[in-house]
């Protein structure tokens, strides 16, 4: 007969294996490099100038916002993309004709982009190694223009977004 132990190890050791493959699933309070709108596990990386989930998959931006991600494996050694998926609506193209997004990864501005009509966009730019050594990356962005505030609602709309990423090239 053998002793407990043994067949406890036996029985446990594959699961530990099984469960090492799984994907892994992301934690509150825990960084990501892809982060979703929509998601309010994510509210926290979305650390200024976004305002609350609508429609559970997208928010709101101000003039002004900012979101911060983890870099993804290998991009301090061989960069990474920047990948905003957006949407330009009607009334901020009908305020301004157009809008111009700019951006900065931890004080590096890229090149921004204009939009003049409205609709869905990705903004892509690639990010340099240099910009992602930390455990965390502080990226910022400015649109020239925005609405302003329309009583009742006292925000200041910019564009919606519904999800940022740091893909690994």
């Amino acid at each position: 007969m053998r002793p407990i132990y043994l067949t406890l190890t036996l029985i446990l050791l594959p699961l530990l294996f099984v469960s090492g493959s799984c994907k892994r699933r992301h934690k509150r309070g825990e960084i990501a490099s892809s982060i979703s709108a929509g998601d309010p596990a994510f509210a926290g990386h979305f650390i200024d100038g976004f305002y609350g989930i609508e429609a559970n998959a997208w928010r709101w931006t101000n003039k002004q916002f900012a979101v911060m991600l983890n870099p993804p494996l290998h991009s301090a050694e061989r960069g990474a993309q920047l990948v905003v998926h957006l949407s330009v609506p009607d009334p901020v193209i009908e305020h301004s004709q157009f809008v111009e997004l700019s951006c900065s990864v931890q004080g590096l501005k890229l090149a921004p982009q204009v939009f003049a009509k409205p609709g869905a966009y990705t903004y892509i730019r690639d990010v340099p190694a240099d910009k992602l050594q930390g455990s965390e990356v502080y990226i910022d962005f400015e649109l020239d223009h925005s609405l302003p505030p329309k009583p009742p609602d006292i925000r200041q709309l910019g564009i919606i977004v519904s999800q940022v990423e740091l893909l690994a090239k």
